[in-house]
């Protein structure tokens, strides 16, 4: 039965435009990034963190886009209460959707960045290039496993948020106002701000994805990411709390 509901929600996903063009911006917009970083370094050291920043600047927030479209999507259409009527127990299919599609978002995530490592090195002058060596440093080792568990991270804590505002324009406004602006925003307040973001989510994911502690945090690297997995894993069952009790 679970089986079955994970397949038709792969035909439903794969039959959308959307999954496809913006897939195919994920792909153009990291691998252009690295091109730049790749073309343009003359004289200057290139890092495995460079060559996929476009991953990390454009990529993430189109994997947050398409994690909450797969939740909205239905939504949007009205044929969500199809679905349900297919499969009265709602909350196997927030577990379909959110596996599906966190393996797609591991999966891409994990080929792109490949793909960048490998096409920067292609163009990087070969001064700049005998010291770019991503999949034998312990930096660039580290990115091949920690960007597809953010990830998988992203849309755990997006399809969250999708779970409970079920409306696509709310769902993916407030994930990237959060990821990209409201922790920078409340970090600046007088006094409390910086303790404040401390504790928020996305900064202990970057944290974590970075390898880089927060300051007068007593937990490390490893807890901001079990952390961050906290916020989202609560978002997520408040979201299948809703969606259980809400008319389809």
């Amino acid at each position: 039965m679970f089986v079955n509901t994970i397949i038709s929600e792969a035909i439903k996903l794969f039959t959308t435009k959307s999954i496809w063009w913006t897939s195919a911006l994920f792909i153009a917009f990291s691998l252009g990034v690295a091109a730049l970083m790749g073309s343009f370094t003359e004289g200057m050291p290139l890092t495995p963190q460079n060559a996929v920043v476009g991953v990390y600047m454009f990529g993430f927030i189109i994997i947050a886009v398409q994690a909450v479209m797969v939740i909205t999507s239905e939504y949007r259409h009205k044929y969500q209460s199809i679905t349900y009527l297919a499969t009265p127990r709602r909350w196997t299919v927030a577990v379909a959707k959110l596996l599906l599609y966190a393996v797609i978002a591991a999966l891409l995530t994990l080929v792109v960045l490949v793909a960048c490592y490998l096409l920067a090195e292609a163009l990087v002058s070969p001064e700049v290039g005998a010291a770019f060596d991503p999949f034998g440093s312990e930096d660039g080792q580290r990115l091949i496993w920690a960007y597809p568990l953010m990830a998988a991270l992203i849309t755990l804590f997006a399809q969250g948020i999708a779970l409970l505002l079920r409306q696509t324009a709310g769902a993916v406004t407030l994930v990237l106002m959060w990821y990209l602006a409201l922790e920078d925003i409340i970090g600046i307040l007088p006094k409390v701000g910086a303790d404040i973001r401390n504790y928020l989510p996305f900064n202990n994911l970057h944290a974590f994805v970075s390898g880089t502690p927060i300051p007068d945090i007593a937990w490390g690297v490893g807890g901001s990411g079990l952390y961050f997995l906290l916020w989202a894993v609560v978002i997520w069952v408040a979201g299948v709390i809703l969606l259980q009790k809400r008319d389809a």
